[in-house]
């Protein structure tokens, strides 16, 4: 996590750690950069928080901190009043210099935090339309409240700290690209200027400040954060799982796959999306008639599976996999190893079981319904000899001890590999590859990928109704001892 230094009047040795989505962070920048003084913001990966969050709030373990002269502050309205107090000439004051004016001020901040951050939120969670109503209703009456709270602490002014933003402003804008996004996502105008005018008004100059410009993000990229985040939940992550940094492009993403369910190159393709968590559109084509969708996003290979985000086509599924991990480093589980090396030795085995253990077990189907079975005996002693590389591969990638290629999660491997199990019986046996036999198991037990790996009979039905065919057309009688699974 390498720190950013943002600008300010004078080096006071301050840093910030954060997540970039959260309110309760950007409030804290929001009032850094009103006072105008410089710090280091360090980006916080929640789902593996660092050494330096766990110690600076051993409490709570959460963002925002700020670290000041080594010493950690927590809690972002704690934080605000930190800055307030112990800059106290640096900018413009945060808190009303009045007792009570004070105190109305921490009155308005809570509410926002407890009631109208809360109703928010079950308007987001809420899954039926009925529960939805109910919830923006909630909403609304949360807003039209704090409208009174505008007028009672601006005393006529621009902002509820009068004529400049106090931390009542700080604690409202850390939300307010929030409340844009879900205006936007929701299709709803909870600003609104016939309803909520001084509030209206105030989003608005509140928003064409420098340190608002600077500090919050865009809609575009809540947006995003928030259907990558639905995405993730959909696919079984856990909350920690969730995407906690901005996916660069996490709608628009469309995969033409195959409308048998079984092509090992579209599943690996699912499987990316599923870790990483996220939406997208599947269309499967009927690979005996082609639409025109995969010639013209494939014209050189045309053929499954095709990646198509933004409307720019991405093919063969190790390349899709790698654009996936890419595209949106923030969301889900990386693919990919952070390692330089240990990326290139995952590379490595993925071509190596595209180049020689997929291929050689088609090539043993095939044999199937020709007589030759000498040459069908000699693809399964290349094949044997494939998975035994394989197992000594797991060792290594796994680190000896984890449960995945990727070693505790499912990685870049493990989805190349798709379910070697799946594709190799009776080859793959714990005999002679243990390792990849429990690997298998329990890359089916994972609930994010465990469900697109497809069942033997699905497979079976695959190889007797459309290959098998496919091949005796092409010369060869069936051989009733033919193998009758992949």
């Amino acid at each position: 996590m390498d720190g950013i230094t943002m600008a300010g009047r004078d080096n006071h040795d301050l840093k910030l750690l954060g997540t970039w989505p959260s309110p309760f962070v950007i409030r804290v920048r929001l009032a850094l950069s009103l006072k105008g003084l410089s710090y280091e913001y360090i980006e916080q990966d929640i789902s593996n928080k660092s050494d330096l969050l766990l110690v600076s709030n051993p409490i709570h373990k959460k963002v925002p901190v700020l670290i000041h002269a080594g010493k950690p502050i927590c809690e972002s309205q704690i934080i605000v009043h930190y800055i307030d107090e112990a800059f106290p000439v640096a900018g413009a004051a945060l808190l009303p210099s009045d007792p009570f004016d004070r105190a109305a001020a921490r009155f308005w901040v809570a509410y926002i935090d407890d009631i109208l951050a809360t109703k928010f939120r079950a308007m987001g969670e809420a899954k039926e339309e009925k529960e939805k109503g109910e919830a923006a209703a909630e909403v609304f009456a949360a807003i039209e409240k704090l409208e009174e709270g505008m007028k009672a602490c601006s005393k006529g002014k621009a902002f509820f700290g009068g004529d400049g933003a106090g931390c009542v402003d700080v604690a409202l804008g850390g939300f307010l690209g929030w409340i844009k996004a879900a205006e936007v996502l929701a299709g709803v105008t909870f600003l609104d200027g016939a309803r909520t005018p001084l509030l209206a008004a105030w989003a608005d100059r509140f928003s064409a400040l420098d340190a608002a410009k600077e500090a919050i993000p865009t809609v575009e990229k809540f947006c995003e954060f928030h259907l990558a985040r639905q995405a993730a939940a959909a696919a079984g992550f856990p909350p920690e799982h969730s995407p906690n940094a901005f996916s660069s492009c996490a709608i628009a993403a469309s995969l033409l796959g195959a409308v048998s369910g079984v092509s090992p190159y579209v599943i690996r393709a699912q499987m990316a999306l599923a870790v990483k968590g996220l939406a997208h559109d599947y269309f499967p084509e009927d690979l005996t008639q082609k639409s025109q969708l995969p010639l013209d996003s494939n014209p050189v290979h045309k053929s499954v599976p095709v990646l198509i985000h933004n409307g720019k086509p991405v093919c063969d599924s190790l390349v899709i996999v790698e654009y996936i991990h890419d595209a949106f480093p923030g969301a889900g589980i990386p693919l990919l190893p952070s390692d330089p090396y240990d990326r290139a030795v995952a590379r490595f085995w993925a071509a190596f079981i595209d180049a020689k253990v997929f291929p050689p077990c088609l090539v043993i189907l095939e044999e199937g319904v020709k007589t030759d079975q000498e040459g069908k005996a000699a693809k399964v002693e290349e094949t044997l000899a494939a998975l035994q590389l394989m197992e000594g591969a797991f060792g290594h990638c796994s680190k000896g001890n984890k449960p995945f290629f990727g070693g505790d999660a499912v990685g870049y491997l493990d989805v190349g590999v798709t379910d070697i199990a799946g594709v190799t019986p009776p080859l793959l046996d714990a005999a002679r590859t243990p390792e990849l036999v429990a690997s298998a198991a329990r890359f089916r037990a994972d609930k994010t990928v465990g469900s697109l790996v497809p069942g033997v009979d699905k497979v079976e039905k695959y190889v007797n109704t459309v290959l098998y065919p496919k091949w005796k057309a092409a010369g060869a009688a069936i051989n009733p001892s033919a193998p009758k699974q992949l």
